[in-house]
């Protein structure tokens, strides 16, 4: 009776934790799997929606015929985009160009390996052929010494390489990798090294990319003392970087050294090098006489076929007109920036924040931070203000020898024609505060050429400004035009400059932009000029010639520019005025035409002047750290001195920690918005029932959109909001079609066939209906934005565009997560390649030209990281400190001036942004609020927001998203912590049905943002009045909740049946030793 007793409880118990553990299992992995259903099915190919109705118009076309045309022209203009954007840096004697004909020997394994692309999201998985340096200098009609370009081809390159196989180096889509992309040492290269030739070709490349920054070994001289800044070291192989990704390695330098040999021995006549990078290398070897280099050039990362326009730039086919996008620092040591650069632990940061946070690569990120200290100083804002304050002998200035910070500076570029300016005239529009200038530009060679004719502004700095707290740069670039001047002629070179750009931001007192001064003396100053620092060289001397004391033993003059000429400046005396710049006409309209939806709604989203919205994003006055930790300062040209080099420590504590979470979301009685109501829209004498398409064309404020929005149900908006991984959701009830969009800091990257296409509900793409045998092509691989934004070249720049446009609307995506408008804080950001530019303003304009010419393709941008998001250590929960002046004159310039473009040039503009994983100030980007205050509020932008990839970082809660401006996820972070983010919160849209009115007015803006792009887009091309698209449920996602449910029920059954047989079984057994112990008694 016993062991069939002890069989039955332990079957029992063997049940009860069978059915424990695969409850446990289901109930964990069904969460995940629904949260992330989007990612299956895409990876499946699954359908989850389909079309059905007429077919309707097709109101974005194509030019093209067959993908093969579309292949051939995308390999034209990014042929043309690196004909016009390398750099030519370098050019002593006129080397340049090189006779076709001439023998030449190309060294370093990027000749043949040569870096395409960056690494991570807008990396490329590309398999069409691409061309090598080496293969485009033979193009061009040089000839190559192929024994040493063999030994390339052939030698293991991938010893070479840090941190992968030399395919990883090329171009590749990886995601979290970083190389360094090296060399040979000049002693493994084969004798034929040492043959006679006309020329050397050195190519030095970098690559990165995506979730690293690029490795960094630099000692910082902050005139206190010294710090040294390490993001990673590499010391042990010489073959790798020297610690420091943007200094030679001891393999490069002994290929240089070589050369210079054999240039001694009369074996070459000259040594060209070319840079095969996105970012600007330390340059301090270029003017070394140890290796006495004669040309060098910048071709950045130049895409499938840009090598040929290399090859052609050598041999004088193209003639160079690319000017730099950044300041070529000597040494990294000089640029301010660097401070405070990449990984800074809060003080205490391990007993105060949380531990239970999103981790990466082994770091909790929101126990680290970066300070822009620097301001607004980046870059040439730096340099050419420091030089002037040099010059001119203003106090406290420090120790600044232009000649040993700056190598080139920015806006610089050679020709092989010579340019002169003269004859500069501005004339003021004061109807719309514009200033049109015009200067005459000669070329004096016999060559023809285009000349880039950069617009600079020097605001006054003045003792208000130093009392208030606003900083100037001495030059800031407010316009260009790019001018063709045949040889021995003379173009007059036009453009208009808008003076809203002449306001600085006041954060102290005024908090909003001001403008002028209240002393007639103070000139705003207008100087045409070929670089920054040609500028302020044309300024000092004006203001020479107007009695300023100028030290010229101090100035520096580049070689190939002259000493600056007054002439070439205009100035104009602007009153001290608060109030012109502090609005737009954006504001009054939304102002003025606003309706409230509920009973205490706010305009513009309480927005009726521009003023400050980054307080929190300061340090020193988020009031979170101590007095003395706020007491630290930003770089200031009132006080060079003590101001530079300050590396700013922070201290962690209980309110950054309760800055960092997420707050509840608060019930309230505000009613909800209207849902399922349908509504119906006049076709002439009949009436039908409203749909998405019914709004293509409207504006974004015509009353149909709340008829439309009424048709939603609350279940559809959760849905749609919830997850937009690539995509977005069908609604049914609408009519809305499932849309696809793809990585695209430079152009879409991927083939048609990646993930979310198959269960693409609408317009499927040209290649599917035009040449479906050939659907499956991959995009080329387009140039980087460094070289896009180096033409200076708008026209070309917008043509890029809708070339850009062309591939995304054959391989059938509506929209791209680009274009890439963060700011070249650094050159060691790993996503270097993807921006355009160290300033804010160039940056916008190129962005601005390259979206409308996507947007003509119906193709929508949602253009990142906003904002702050300037180097990727740490980046997933970086804490980001910087002050508003900074924010709003650099950091957010490019999307302000972006937007402007695209509103000025698009009908109905769709122009929209991914924001970061990063946190500005506490804040995640996407919940701080600065989405609806300043894009939406003041720049007018009407695109929809998406967040940066989120399926595995709740933090980046949807629900804080939508509350303040943040529309949609890039994938459903609901789905990997069982619903919750890390405070505890639910962010699940469906558990919001009730009680909370402001959220669900929030979602159905939302919802309006993101409707409101996909009408406009090429989203509805085929779609009309009797189209109709319908969600279906995999069997799967239906089979999870009942697999759920049922062994749920089997675990109680299961334990039930634990249970009662352990009772029974101990009451038998209780009964049981009671029988005996009373049998036993007996007998006793």
């Amino acid at each position: 009776m016993a062991k069939k007793k002890s069989k039955l409880l332990l079957t029992s118990k063997i049940l009860f934790h069978v059915s424990f553990v695969m409850y446990g299992l289901i109930a964990t992995a069904g969460p995940i799997l629904l949260g992330n259903a989007g990612i299956i099915n895409g990876a499946l190919g699954i359908e989850t929606q389909v079309g059905e109705g007429s077919k309707g118009s097709t109101y974005f076309n194509t030019k093209y015929n067959k993908m093969s045309e579309v292949q051939e022209a995308s390999l034209k203009i990014i042929e043309e985009t690196v004909s016009e954007g390398a750099v030519l840096l370098k050019n002593d004697r006129n080397v340049l160009p090189l006779n076709k004909g001439d023998q030449v020997s190309v060294f370093g394994f990027a000749s043949h390996y040569t870096v395409l692309t960056g690494q991570g999201s807008s990396g490329s998985n590309a398999t069409n052929k691409k061309v090598t340096i080496t293969e485009g200098i033979k193009n061009a009609g040089l000839k190559v010494n192929e024994a040493v370009y063999n030994y390339y081809k052939t030698a293991d390159a991938s010893s070479f390489v840090s941190g992968g196989s030399v395919s990883n180096f090329v171009a590749a889509s990886g995601q979290e990798t970083q190389f360094v992309v090296n060399d040979a040492n000049w002693s493994a290269l084969p004798i034929e090294k040492t043959n006679e030739v006309k020329s050397a070709i050195m190519v030095i490349a970098r690559t990165a990319g995506e979730a690293e920054d690029l490795y960094m070994d630099t000692t910082m001289d902050g005139g206190d003392g010294t710090r040294v800044i390490v993001s990673k070291k590499n010391h042990n192989n010489p073959a790798m970087s020297v610690g420091d990704s943007l200094e030679l390695s001891e393999n490069e330098e002994s290929v240089l050294l070589g050369l210079k040999e054999l240039k001694s021995q009369g074996k070459i006549d000259n040594i060209v090098v070319l840079m095969n990078t996105a970012s600007a290398l330390q340059c301090d070897f270029l003017e070394d006489p140890a290796y006495d280099i004669d040309a060098c050039m910048w071709v950045g990362l130049p895409g499938s076929n840009g090598a040929n326009a290399i090859g052609k730039l050598l041999v004088g086919d193209y003639n160079p007109s690319g000017r730099t996008t950044d300041t070529f620092f000597e040494e990294s040591k000089y640029n301010p920036v660097y401070f405070n650069f990449g990984s800074i632990k809060y003080g205490d940061a391990d007993a105060q924040l949380m531990n239970g946070y999103f981790s990466t690569m082994g770091y909790q990120n929101h126990k680290y931070y970066t300070v822009y200290q620097e301001g607004i100083y980046n870059g040439y804002k730096y340099t050419e203000t420091r030089y002037e304050d040099a010059v001119t002998n203003r106090a406290n200035v420090g120790n600044f020898v232009y000649s040993d910070v700056v190598t080139y500076p920015f806006g610089y570029g050679l020709s092989y024609s010579t340019f002169e300016y003269s004859n500069m005239k501005v004339t003021r529009n004061n109807e719309n505060d514009t200033y049109e200038v015009s200067v005459d530009v000669k070329n004096t060679s016999t060559i023809d050429g285009k000349e880039v004719v950069q617009i600079y502004v020097q605001k006054p700095y003045t003792a208000l400004d130093i009392t208030n707290g606003i900083e100037k740069p001495s030059v800031e670039l407010v316009g260009f035009v790019k001018v063709d001047v045949p040889a021995g002629q003379t173009v007059t070179a036009k453009t208009t400059v808008e003076e809203k750009y002449f306001a600085s931001y006041d954060a102290k007192i005024e908090k909003t932009y001001v403008i002028g001064s209240s002393n007639t003396k103070d000139e705003y100053l207008i100087t045409a000029a070929k670089d920054a620092h040609d500028a302020i060289n044309n300024i000092l001397q004006y203001k020479k010639s107007k009695g300023f004391t100028i030290e010229e033993s101090k100035m520096y003059v580049n070689a190939s520019r002259d000493s600056g000429n007054k002439d070439l400046v205009y100035g104009k005396y602007i009153a001290y005025d608060n109030k012109k710049y502090s609005t737009n006409e954006f504001i009054k309209e939304e102002n003025a035409n606003f309706t409230p939806e509920y009973e205490g709604q706010v305009a513009n989203y309480g927005v009726d002047k521009i003023t400050n919205q980054f307080d929190d994003v300061d340090f020193k006055k988020a009031k979170i750290f101590s007095e003395t930790e706020e007491e630290q300062v930003y770089l200031s040209r009132n006080n060079w001195s003590d101001t530079y080099g300050k590396r700013i420590s922070l201290t962690a504590n209980s309110k950054l920690k309760a800055a960092q979470a997420n707050p509840d979301v608060k019930k309230d009685k505000i009613p909800y918005p209207t849902y399922g109501e349908v509504g119906f829209v006049e076709n002439g004498d009949t009436f039908s029932e409203v749909k998405l398409i019914s709004l293509r064309g409207k504006d974004y404020n015509d009353p149909m959109w709340d008829t439309l929005l009424n048709r939603m149900t609350y279940e559809e908006t959760a849905s749609f909001l919830q997850d937009g991984l690539r995509y977005t959701k069908a609604v049914e009830s609408i009519a809305a079609p499932s849309t696809s969009q793809q990585n695209g800091a430079l152009a879409p990257n991927h083939n048609r066939n990646y993930r979310e296409l198959p269960s693409q509900s609408g317009f499927r793409g040209f290649a599917e209906e035009k040449d479906p045998k050939n659907a499956s092509q991959n995009p080329e691989i387009f140039a980087c934005n460094g070289l896009v934004g180096a033409t200076y070249n708008v026209d070309l720049i917008e043509r890029l565009g809708e070339q850009a446009g062309e591939e995304a609307i054959w391989a059938g995506y509506n929209g791209i997560y680009g274009l890439g408008v963060n700011i070249h804080r650094g050159a060691y950001c790993g996503r270097t390649f993807e921006y355009y530019s160290e300033d804010g303003f160039l940056t916008g304009v190129a962005a601005g030209y390259e979206a409308v010419g996507l947007h003509k393709l119906g193709v929508f941008v949602l253009m990142k990281h906003a904002v702050l998001n300037d180097q990727e250590t740490h980046r997933a929960g970086l804490n980001v400190w910087a002050n508003e002046q900074s924010i709003r004159e650099i950091y957010s310039r490019a999307l302000e001036v972006s937007i402007s473009i695209d509103r000025e040039f698009t009908p109905n503009t769709v122009l929209g942004v991914m924001t970061g994983m990063n946190r500005i100030g506490a804040k995640w980007t996407g919940g701080q609020g600065f989405c609806n205050t300043v894009l939406r509020a003041e720049y007018g932008m009407r695109g929809y927001v998406i967040s940066d990839f989120n399926s595995s970082r709740p933090y980046m809660s949807p629900i804080q998203g939508v509350l303040y401006g943040n529309d949609l996820p890039d994938g459903n972070p609901a789905g990997s912590k069982g619903g919750y983010d890390y405070d505890g919160n639910d962010i699940r849209f469906t558990n919001y049905e009730e009680g909370y009115g402001e959220l669900a007015w929030a979602m159905r803006k939302a919802a309006k943002n993101i409707l409101y792009t996909i009408v406009n887009s090429n989203a509805m091309n085929g779609i009309d009045a009797g189209s109709s698209f319908r969600n279906i449920t995999p069997a799967w996602q239906i089979a999870v909740p009942v697999v759920t449910r049922v062994s749920l029920t089997i675990f109680i059954w299961f334990t039930v049946f634990f249970v009662a047989t352990f009772i029974y079984e101990t009451v038998k057994d209780t009964l049981l030793n009671k029988n005996k112990d009373e049998s036993q008694n007996k007998q006793d």
